[in-house]
């Protein structure tokens, strides 16, 4: 039946017509129905049809990703994409499954080592026959040229057909720049996709050319419109008097703040007392956020499509303008701050006791970065002038805390990995003055523990007063994943582990914690597990061994936390009943779920993008020096290998370790060499840079004696 058919038969009112359609519409989007020939409707499933999302390889292949679960991948070769490109939903007409063919979907060791999906067989691909949506509607690239045509190389290797671009349409571009393109024509089987220029960014190179090349890659929304920016600057930073009446003052409490040295934003303060029974008292103090951005109001609108702030090295791209980002709401020292506090009660041996959430009014006693907060805690190290007692007694109180709730949360079974980081210092022209590893110590430890034990408080909270929630989940992982991983641990030197055994996950993290091949072990448990996300129905955290847990206390920089807040809200301050409540959120959480899920990722990717692209543009200049790397991967072409003090990753072709002739045997996870030369993962290895390519975002090595 055709839409018109289909509201006939359900009898749908002429007033709800336009309703049902969009209905229909998303119901496609979600793969429930396809539309055919004489646009009617029919099943996926009885037509040998699919409807997934296109991933492709950038050697012209790819594999269309069910949207419902339980299903396989579906190979689909360059000539049967239509005019479908990479990330487009769309509908793929099954192949008939033969003895050869196969689908394979498993952890992948080529480059990056994410995961990859294998294709072998000898019959047809499946077909695309319609694309659903398009992502690609504007594409970055570098402009180039032959005799005849212009044409626009995408920075995204997964969109490998070049698009041409007429003289006319090419805004003056020159070769080598980069540009913005919009797309007029999509590919066919036999034709390459058109577009017309709609913006020069510059050239190639230019550090602020290369960020905004990121941010036009990922569709970051990275400008306020000018009624978004007129609300946020007519926000007073005043706060009512009246509103200070209403709320718990603890104004008079010593308050701190723990964060980067570079961070603009604070969204958390915390404070800490101990009492004569040895009971802890801990405070963790959320910027009051929902009380300045209203439902939907212009910065709501604009704070829900952003989904989170994106942090650049040296910039951030923020969810919410700077008068608030960084003014009103930010926790600043000095300062009379709104804020939500989950006030926490722990007996000696660190079980929990109480928790309320109060609506409260702080300020701030302190500011302290991270580097400080350690150097205050290890008596062993120069304490910062200026700290008195009383902060350092603090400070000695808060790790306590934090390690016996930490201790309980390993027994649980939560997981600690270890995955250090690079924090890039920029120059005054944005390029990469130094590199700097960051490694979680106490101070983080200690933050990320009082932060969790409040996101699990107002989870609990949430639940027990059956209010609609928007749970921050961790599935379980498949025993399969498990089960591959054990597999690789296995076939290390020295290691063995059973997955499935409680707790043996996290001895196997504690028992290599400093040794060369942690960070590898680290990475491959983490690509076994699932990814954490939004949920609006309830669900564990595994990783964090929590039955209940969501994200309440970044409201400045994540929208799942301003939507919590606004839970809070409706039930605290203004009294509604749980089932009022839930009856106005029910009909949109799981959308905004999704949505939040999505940008979230999107954030994470442009992150590691910029980071990577400027970490290659910085050791460009230095190929010449001799690094200490780690083998991270062995492959029949040759090794995987990480600069250990930049974290990047690089392959060793085999053809460039002439010192032998090499094989890989894959039972013991290394390259072995006819004349008794071997490299194992967590070898480490001297290395210098042979070969940068920046439109990949790759580096090639060769071994230094």
């Amino acid at each position: 039946m055709n839409a018109g058919e289909l509201a006939a038969h359900f009898r749908i009112p002429d007033e709800e017509q336009d309703a049902f359609r969009r209905l229909l519409r998303g119901m496609e989007l979600q793969g429930d129905v396809v539309q055919i020939k004489q646009k009617q409707y029919a099943i996926p499933s009885k037509l040998n049809l699919m409807v997934g999302t296109l991933k492709c390889n950038p050697r012209g292949f790819g594999f269309v990703v069910p949207l419902k679960d339980g299903g396989p991948d579906v190979h689909v070769g360059g000539q049967e994409m239509g005019e479908a490109m990479h990330g487009d939903t769309v509908v793929v007409r099954l192949p008939k499954a033969t003895a050869t063919q196969t689908f394979t979907r498993g952890r992948g060791r080529g480059r990056g080592r994410g995961r990859s999906r294998g294709w072998s067989g000898r019959s047809a691909s499946g077909q695309i026959v319609n694309v659903l949506e398009h992502v690609n509607e504007t594409i970055i690239g570098t402009f180039g040229k032959t005799k005849r045509l212009g044409h626009v190389v995408p920075d995204n290797p997964r969109l490998f057909r070049d698009i041409y671009v007429a003289d006319a349409d090419s805004a003056g571009a020159q070769v080598g720049q980069k540009v913005l393109t919009q797309v007029t024509q999509w590919p066919s089987r036999h034709l390459a996709p058109e577009g017309t220029i709609v913006e020069v960014l510059g050239q190639d190179g230019d550090p602020v050319v290369d960020v905004l090349c990121v941010v036009h890659r990922f569709q970051l929304p990275h400008k306020f419109k000018p009624e978004v920016e007129a609300v946020a600057d007519d926000v007073s930073q005043k706060i009512p008097a009246d509103e200070c009446r209403r709320r718990l003052d603890l104004r008079k409490e010593r308050i701190i703040t723990i964060d980067p040295e570079d961070a603009r934003d604070f969204d958390d303060a915390v404070s800490i007392k101990k009492d004569r029974k040895g009971n802890w008292h801990l405070g963790v103090h959320v910027a009051d956020v929902s009380f300045y951005v209203r439902p939907g109001s212009a910065l709501d609108t604009e704070a829900r499509k952003r989904g989170t702030s994106v942090y650049f090295p040296g910039q951030v791209v923020p969810m919410l303008p700077t008068p608030l980002s960084e003014g009103v709401c930010s926790l600043r020292e000095g300062e009379d701050r709104l804020t939500k506090s989950v006030l926490l009660e722990y007996s000696p041996e660190g079980r929990l006791l109480s928790s309320q959430i109060k609506h409260t009014i702080i300020n701030v006693t302190k500011r302290f970065a991270y580097k400080e907060s350690v150097l205050i805690i290890d008596k062993d190290k120069v304490v910062p002038e200026g700290t008195s007692k009383e902060f350092g007694e603090m400070h000695r109180l808060m790790a306590e805390l934090a390690e016996k709730l930490l201790a309980k949360r390993i027994e649980r079974g939560a997981l600690e990995l270890d995955l250090p980081e690079v924090s890039l210092r920029l120059d005054e022209e944005g390029r990469v003055a130094s590199v700097e590893k960051t490694e979680r110590d106490i101070s983080h430890k200690l933050i990320e523990e009082f932060m969790l034990a409040a996101n699990e408080a107002v989870a609990r909270f949430l639940h027990e007063k059956k209010l609609p929630s928007f749970y921050r989940v961790h599935p379980e992982p498949d025993k399969e994943e498990l089960w591959e991983f054990a597999e690789f641990v296995n076939q290390l030197e020295g290691l063995k582990l059973n997955p499935l055994k409680k707790g043996d996950l996290q001895k196997l993290l504690n028992g290599i914690q400093g040794k060369p091949e942690a960070y590898t072990v680290n990475l491959a448990l983490l690509r076994s597990l699932k990814r954490a996300e939004y949920s609006s129905v309830w669900g564990p955290h595994f990783g964090l061994a929590m039955e209940f847990y969501t994200h309440f206390t970044s409201p400045i920089r994540r929208y799942p936390d301003l939507m919590v807040h606004r839970m809070l809200d409706e039930y605290l301050s203004a009294g509604h009943s749980p089932k009022e409540i839930q009856g106005r959120w029910e009909h949109n959480l799981e959308d905004w779920a999704s949505h939040c899920s999505s940008t979230e990722r999107r954030a994470e990717e442009a992150e590691r993008e910029i980071t990577k692209l400027k970490l290659l543009r910085y050791l460009e200049g230095r190929r010449e020096e001799v690094m200490d790397g780690v083998i991270t991967g062995v492959e029949e072409f040759g090794l995987f290998v990480q600069l250990k003090e930049f974290l990047l990753d690089g392959l060793i072709h085999v053809r460039n370790l002439a010192d032998d002739f090499y094989k890989l045997d894959r039972k013991r996870m290394a390259m072995v060499g006819r004349r008794g030369n071997v490299y194992r993962i967590g070898d480490e290895i001297r290395v210098r840079i042979e070969r940068i390519d920046l439109l990949k975002r790759e580096a090639d090595f060769v071994r230094v004696d």
